[in-house]
Parts: structure tokens; sequence; C-alpha cells
């Protein structure tokens, strides 16, 4: 018998500030690298929600970010960012994930407990939150009780357990029914262990390395490898992500980079970021240099010879490798003005060829969501990513990009789409809360990158000058766009 003895609570976490602006941050994790990335004159302490500290499921503390680590702080030290916690889920051994609330993990912890038949412990690593064990019970009504609870509690997305709690707790199997050897050799508790494996990263990593010694990753670790897990997730053909602002210098071409250089060092394979501008974008003055000055225009003149993979070889001479970054890149045309040069056909025809040799496309565009070439990119993409700089001009023209994509009738892929908010030298905290409570409900996921000195210039992009919080940002970033897949 396979049993589960040990979950995680985790939850969405928001930041709120000393002047009360609310800043999704997603995950613990992510908020501590927004953090870390902001200004500071002194160390940020922080502390929990109003409505967390009088909740009896939390004990409330202070605590303190130095280092990219929390550890604890004075209790009397007054918070400068408070922590909120929404959409709590459970994560089980097995990487599934279960949406509860507070008021059913009572219930369910017992329930669970009692059908394991031994001691159930629900931790997590979020600040404040207390561990919640729980023993068998000899009442077996409790099983009845958490298959009410969730089936109201969680109408909306019913985990895959309700109500068959004689068959999996926590996505693992506790039936007495036989599972094949193969099954559960690949499941056992040696094989997570070794997923894991000791930490490469932090103090323990440097102990790791110096020492010799075994230490697990912190939940830093933990959850950096968990992105790059979802970011290298098997995907079922080609699937092509489409950036799209109709304002300029909307960081549309920082993150089109970007995305396709996080792809590169973290999945590999044939990543491909491809400057869709109707006239003439500037994606390749980011991107390293090539051998060649072809663009998508030549491409397009022997498009014809990569209608099969015979001649593969060949499209090294229209792409240009990004180096380390372990990606290419596809500049847009060189001529500026009016007239489109590659029309909605054209694009059609070199994104059916490209396809073959890619399997994963970023396509940056232009700012005229009204140009053909622009729409037949909206049409093929798997994935929109809305990047807005906090800006006010480009966040009320990134609203407008959204509006006119309703209008054009692809609401379906806006409920999909991911927001990149791109923070300026000075950002304004209440514009962010304003432009993530617009996005709320518009879009499938919202990523903040902060603002990194080494991108400002608007220059050649070096992966290795940039800030560990913008990289860490545009892992979360990539993840999220995967999740669309």
């Amino acid at each position: 018998m396979i049993v589960a003895s040990t979950v995680k609570l985790n939850a969405k976490v928001t930041l709120v500030d000393r002047t009360g602006t609310r800043v999704p941050a997603g995950s613990l994790e992510q908020a501590v690298a927004m953090i870390a990335g902001w200004a500071h004159q002194s160390t940020p302490v922080l502390g929990l929600a109003r409505q967390h500290e009088t909740d009896p499921s939390f004990v409330p503390g202070r605590w303190a970010l130095a280092e990219g680590q929390l550890g604890p702080a004075p209790g009397t030290d007054v918070p400068d960012y408070l922590l909120e916690y929404t959409e709590w889920h459970l994560d089980d051994q097995a990487g599934y994930l279960y949406p509860v609330t507070p008021t059913s993990l009572d219930t369910i912890g017992q329930a669970v407990a009692t059908r394991a038949g031994h001691e159930i412990t629900i931790t997590s690593d979020l600040p404040g939150v207390r561990t919640h064990r729980y023993a068998p019970a000899t009442d077996t009504t409790a099983d009845s009780d958490v298959a009410a609870v969730l089936a109201h509690d969680a109408a909306t997305v019913v985990p895959s357990w309700v109500p068959q709690l004689d068959q999996y707790v926590l996505g693992t199997m506790v039936s007495d029914r036989p599972v094949s050897t193969a099954q559960a050799f690949a499941t056992r508790t040696q094989t997570r262990r070794q997923a894991l494996g000791p930490a490469r990263t932090g103090w323990r990593g440097a102990l790791n390395n110096a020492v010799g010694l075994s230490i697990a990753p912190g939940s830093g670790e933990q959850h950096t490898r968990h992105l790059h897990a979802t970011i290298q997730k098997g995907l079922a053909g080609h699937r092509s992500a489409v950036v799209v602002n109709i304002k300029g210098g909307a960081s549309k071409t920082t993150a089109t980079y970007l995305l396709g250089a996080t792809l590169g060092r973290v999945r590999g394979g044939m990543v491909l970021a491809w400057d869709n501008n109707e006239n003439s974008g500037n994606l390749a003055d980011r991107a390293l240099p090539a051998a060649h000055s072809h663009t998508a225009l030549d491409l397009l003149e022997r498009i014809a010879d990569f209608t099969t993979p015979k001649h593969a070889d060949r499209l090294a001479g229209y792409v240009r490798p990004q180096g380390d970054n372990k990606f290419h890149v596809l500049a847009s045309q060189n001529e500026a003005g009016n007239t489109e040069v590659i029309d909605a056909e054209a694009f059609r025809t070199m994104h059916a060829a490209l396809r073959q040799f890619y399997g994963l496309a970023l396509v940056d565009t232009g700012n005229a969501s009204t140009a053909p070439t622009w729409q037949a990119a909206i049409d093929v993409a798997d994935v929109l990513v809305v990047a807005i700089a906090n800006k006010e001009d480009a966040a009320r023209r990134a609203f407008t990009t959204i509006d006119a994509l309703r209008n054009q009738g692809y609401g379906d892929k806006l409920d999909n789409a991911v927001a990149l908010i791109t923070q300026p030298r000075t950002a304004s905290p209440q514009r962010l809360k304003d432009i993530t409570d617009t996005l709320e409900g518009l879009v499938r996921a919202i990523a903040v990158i902060p603002f990194d000195r080494a991108l400002d210039d608007g220059g050649q992009i070096i992966w290795e000058s940039l800030s560990n919080s913008t990289r860490q940002a545009y892992l979360q970033a990539t993840a999220h766009v995967i999740e669309g897949m």
C-alpha cells in the first residue's frame, strides 16, 4: 500500500505595501524576488495581512528579507509589506494540485487521515501558516463529509479525487487493488527524493559543494525546479506564442527575446523568435549578430525550398543563432515605410514552413491591429502574451489592444493569455495596482518584470548582465506561457 503522510498547503500571494497598494505576486518565491528587486533604505520586513493575523489558522509574526532569504524579525517592527493569501490549494507528493478553502481544510485533513489509516500532516512554506496534523478517526462518516464540502467549495474546479477517496488520497493510491510492478517502481519514494536532489544554489548549495554534504534544497530552489519542470513539459506538436501591444515601446521585443532565451536555456530544442513587424522591427538590434544580414523578406523569396525538411541545413543562412541562449532569431524586413512587405498570406506560408523546423515560435508583432499580417499572427497563436510597460500610455494602449482582440473575435484566446507588466526605472505602485486589477478576469496569468538597468538602453540583450530577479521573473512568465500550451 502506497500512502501519503505529508502534503503541502500553498496559496497565491499578494503584496500590500504601506500605502495599501496591492501587487499580485503569484507565489511566495516570486514575491520575494519582486521585493529584492525594489530599492529599500533598510532590510524589508514582512507581516501577515490583517485578516490573517486574527485567524486561528495563522501564527502572527514578522519576517525580514535579507540576501533573498526570509528570517525572523522583531515583532515590534512595522512591516513594509503585508502578505495576503488567496486561492488555496494542496500539493501532493506526486505534484497534483487540489483547490481548497481554509474552512474545508480540517474536514479534508481528517477525512484523508481516516481513509489512509495513519496521521496526515498538512504543512506550508508560507510564513505564518500553521502546520495541521490529523490522526485517523473511528467515525467513517468523514468520507461523505469531505465529499460534500468539496462539492460545495470547489464547484467550478472539481479535483479528480472527489468523491472517490476510497481510490485515491491526494492523488496517491491507497486502495488494496494491485498496481503494476512498473508503476510501483516508477513512483517509489526514492525516485521522488532523487528528483529533488541536493541543493545546488544558495548557502545550501555552497555547503554541498564545499563540504560534500547533501542538504535538501530550500523552498526557493524547489520552486525554481518546479518552474523548470513546467517549462520542460512535452508538447504535442508545434506551438506559437504571439506578443502584442499596439503601442511601440511597451517591451514587446524585450519580452519576445527573453522568453526565447529562457526557453532555449531551460527547455532546449528548436526555438524561434520571429520579428513579424508589418514594416521594420528592431528584434535584430537586440539580438546577437549573425554572419549574414538576411531577413524574413529574404527567407520569403526562397520559402519554396523549405516546404519539406530536405533543405534544413540552408535555414542557417536566414536565421540568427543566439549563442548560449540556444534559440534563433528571424529578423523583420529592414525596409521602413507605410507599405506592408510581408502580408497575411506570406506570413501563413512562412509559418507553415517554419513549424516543421521549430517546436516553439515566439512572434513579435507591430503596432497596427488592423494590419493583415498582425491578424494572421493572432490566428496561429496558441498563447497570446500582452506586453505592458507600467507607463500611462503603454497601459492605455494595452487595454485598447485587448478591446481590439475581443472585438475581432479572439475572446477565447484572451482567456488563455498571459500579461507581462514591465516596471520602468520609476514605477508607480498605484498604476501597477490599477493595471493588475483591470487585467483580473481578462487574462489567464499575470507576471511582473522588475526594472533592470541592463535592458534600459535598448541595446543588445546580454543574458549574463541581467539581474537574478529579472531572470526569475522571466522564468515564471515562461512557465505561464507553457501552461497555456
